[in-house]
């Protein structure tokens, strides 16, 4: 009886195995196909409205209520998800990064900047994206070193920019207190001729 149970095992145990791969294997969509079906399915019509009542809203109320703010945010940002190729995209990012801002979110509003730059590089207002990047990370979160990259960026993409002397000053200056940024101003204005 015992060689018996070792005969049925051997065989038993490969065609569990072999059955539980089969098994588990599921069906020949591919991760992409389940993705699309994940995706939902929003009418741009309808969700282009529903942002330009939204943004009405926010800009009929001083100051905007910042449920309403976070709100636009949100869709503004959802917006450029589901039609990442429309033309409005890039402006409802720049939006929604200003509304993160005026909510004190900092770091997500530089997060969608950054978005911006890299999903939109040949958006027209670039420039300002790329230069109130680095302001914010300089002036509000006090990144001083991911702000000397971005003014760097900044030159190096916009060499001609009318804002390419402030960026190059501050990143001379970024470790200067606003007290030493004062007097070092003043000791500049000294100097000049007259």
């Amino acid at each position: 009886m015992k060689n018996y149970f070792q005969k049925v095992s051997l065989f038993l145990i490969p065609a569990v195995i072999a059955f539980a791969l089969v098994s588990c294997g599921g069906d020949d969509t591919t991760y992409d196909e389940k993705q699309d079906d994940l995706t939902p399915k929003v009418d741009y019509a309808e969700f282009s409205k529903e942002l330009v009542e939204l943004e009405k809203k926010i800009l009929s109320q001083t100051p905007p209520d910042k449920n309403l703010l976070q709100e636009a945010t949100t869709k503004f940002q959802d917006f450029a998800g589901y039609f990442p190729d429309d033309p409005k995209s890039p402006d409802y990012l720049l939006k929604a990064s200003d509304y993160a801002l005026t909510l004190g979110q900092v770091e997500k509003s530089v997060k969608i900047l950054t978005r911006i730059i890299t999903d939109y590089p040949s958006y027209n207002k670039l420039e300002d994206v790329m230069f109130n990047k680095a302001s914010h990370l300089d002036f509000e979160l006090r990144d001083t070193t991911e702000a000397k990259v971005a003014y760097q960026e900044f030159i190096d993409k916009f060499p001609n920019s009318d804002l390419v002397d402030d960026a190059q000053n501050r990143i001379d200056n970024i470790s200067l207190s606003l007290e030493e940024l004062a007097n070092k101003f003043i000791e500049d204005l000294e100097k000049k001729p007259q």
